[in-house]
């Protein structure tokens, strides 16, 4: 076959067309950038994994270390003043923060009505993966604790 009529035939052919004519109606827009999200979550994790590094450090390997005696001594007292609701607010709220804000950084939802569908796509944004698997672990240390705990009341 000649180059002329190689072209004729591919200029015959019909073009497929969208599946859904919804679909060129959709448009995707990410409520948060993956990217500012995964930074705003790393902030919003960074005091809660200090804080169980240095539990485990302290407590699971028996090592000392004064900085981290010193924050415990701190929250102690802050525990025991007005402002006693702050420490849970850092320590799980915050990693819910980060979780909720990178879940809707990488992941978009579409309803399709016509098939009754719901399709949900995940981005693979590594570090956004990393922070949310992070912060499932956090909450989860701190559910555990909360569980071991409610049995020893004072």
């Amino acid at each position: 076959m000649d180059e002329e009529k190689l072209v004729k035939k591919l200029e015959s052919l019909n073009c497929p067309g969208l599946q859904s004519p919804s679909h060129q109606q959709r448009l995707k827009l990410a409520l948060v950038n993956a990217r500012r999200s995964s930074w705003i979550g790393l902030v919003f994790i960074a005091f809660p994994c200090l804080f169980i590094f240095g539990v485990l450090f302290k407590y699971g390997f028996r090592l000392d270390l004064p900085l981290f005696t010193a924050l415990e001594g701190r929250m102690a007292q802050i525990d025991h003043s007005a402002l006693r609701f702050l420490s849970p607010l850092v320590l799980a709220g915050a990693p819910l923060a980060a979780l909720m804000l990178n879940l809707i950084a990488i992941t978009h939802f579409h309803f399709e009505r016509t098939r009754l569908e719901l399709q949900v796509s995940v981005k693979l944004r590594i570090i956004n993966l990393v922070i949310i698997a992070l912060c499932l672990l956090i909450l989860a240390m701190l559910f555990v604790h909360a569980v071991a705990e409610s049995g020893h009341r004072e």
